[in-house]
């Protein structure tokens, strides 16, 4: 990822911001940075990474013949020499939110699930009053916050950053680098359970948030139990008043309530639980940066599809409910009960990879699901994956056709899939089409509009 400095700084600068030491030319000034060594241009600083899968330390040469400069561990090739790469790109990127002369508030989101969509909700609405800059996609771990903040223009006023994590520990690095003065938490789901062990577990990770601020208001849901005790907290809801900031549904969209007084109806095109859940959240955020009820009406009704990750995707006759995004217990049952209010297709149907990261607790949530489908009213059941087989287990011990299961364990081969939905699929029906990020259930999809062309060219 090729980035452009809003405001360009000179290399002595960045080596004190990053507590590096500066080994070359220290008044040259940086106009661009990079993480990958592909994109490097003259002038660009390169900032050697190493990850997982990859060191960048194995490039340091391309990067010189590239006319690039380099910070990194290696001391030999480096331009800037720090002690550890992603340290420095956060504390550099730390140091560049002072620099920006408009910026007024950094709000930092994290939760299970809706992490995303409250984002981007959040980001439209702020958009009728300030100068809002947010990391692109889910660009959040501690490298795409980074580099989100390195990219913010210097008209910058509202800085919105999305965190994410695995472990415990992750979500405090990031807090301490972007010193949030808001903090939004979403929820406190399952996901990533099979590394924290409980559900309290991931509700102090999730609360690492507060660890880079100095005061400030902490959104969190209402109902969350976990969370009642944290300092400065601010709550929202859609099912009950009393929290401080509540939505509601009406016939053209949502009224907002603050502290039990209505303050506007606005237009909202979605009526789905967990997008009026996330909505609430970013409104809630959106009152405690001082937004009117003007500019909120006009925010609300700026979103459209465009900020939603859900997409409604026709292949021929048949509709697909996609989320490719990262999934839990509590993501599934949000679309689930979605696809189970929707009546304008000819039948609903399933199509559920697995959910990853659950570790000893991977069985009793798939089951749970299962469980949860067989009480609803779906007629095909397609599973990918090896853990989705618990699905299928759980849903015909209570009641579900097993018949109407069809399990593909192969996720090499989607094809399968794909093929098993054509089949077995009837016109106007809709599947929804949901795993965690890494099953890439969109080949599926592709798969099917593949044999689709070819269906029709025969």
């Amino acid at each position: 990822m090729r980035i452009k400095l809003s405001i360009p700084i000179e290399l002595k600068e960045i080596a004190v911001a990053s507590e590096g030491t500066c080994l070359s030319n220290s008044n040259k000034l940086i106009e661009y940075i990079t993480t990958d060594s592909r994109e490097v241009q003259t002038g660009d600083l390169f900032i050697a990474i190493k990850g997982e899968r990859y060191d960048a330390s194995n490039y340091l040469d391309q990067v010189k013949k590239q006319g690039g400069l380099i910070l990194s561990s290696h001391k030999t090739l480096s331009d800037v020499y720090v002690n550890e790469s992603i340290c420095a790109l956060l504390k550099l990127a730390s140091y560049y939110t002072k620099k920006l002369p408009c910026l007024i508030y950094k709000i930092g989101i994290t939760g299970s699930v809706g992490k995303t969509t409250t984002k981007e909700f959040l980001k439209k609405i702020l958009s009728k009053k300030y100068a809002v800059h947010a990391n692109e996609g889910n660009l959040n771990n501690a490298i795409g916050m980074s580099l989100s903040i390195l990219s913010a223009p210097e008209s910058t006023q509202i800085m919105i950053a999305e965190m994410g994590m695995n472990h415990s520990g992750e979500i405090s690095v990031l807090s301490k680098s972007l010193q949030p003065d808001i903090a939004i938490i979403t929820n406190i789901g399952t996901a990533h359970i099979g590394n924290l062990g409980t559900r309290e577990k991931i509700a102090k990770a999730k609360l690492e948030i507060t660890d880079g601020m100095n005061g400030g208001a902490v959104i969190v849901p209402y109902e969350e139990q976990l969370l009642k005790n944290t300092r400065q907290i601010r709550t929202y809801s859609i099912v009950n008043p009393k929290s401080n900031f509540y939505l509601s549904s009406t016939v053209s969209g949502v009224a907002v309530y603050h502290n039990g007084f209505c303050l506007c109806n606005a237009n909202f095109s979605f009526n789905e639980s967990h997008l009026l859940n996330c909505l609430s959240c970013a409104v809630a955020a959106a009152l405690q940066v001082g937004m009117d009820s003007k500019n909120l009406v006009d925010g609300i009704s700026l979103i459209s599809n465009d900020n939603v990750r859900q997409k409604v995707v026709s292949i021929g006759e048949l509709y697909f409910y996609t989320d490719y995004y990262n999934s839990s217990l509590e993501s599934v049952s949000a679309c689930i009960n979605y696809l189970k209010s929707v009546n304008s297709y000819s039948r609903r149907s399933l199509v559920l990879g697995d959910i990853l990261e659950l570790g000893n607790h991977s069985e009793a949530i798939h089951r749970r699901i299962g469980r949860l489908i067989s009480h609803s009213h779906f007629h095909n059941l397609f599973l990918f994956g090896n853990e989705v087989g618990y699905i299928g287990e759980e849903a015909v011990l209570n009641g579900f056709p097993g018949e109407n299961i069809f399990h593909n364990s192969s996720v090499e081969h989607p094809q399968i899939t794909a093929e098993q939905i054509i089949k077995n699929s009837i016109s106007k029906e809709i599947l929804l089409v949901k795993a965690s990020r890494r099953i890439k259930m969109e080949r599926i999809i592709e798969q099917i509009q593949l044999l689709s062309k070819e269906s029709l060219s025969e």
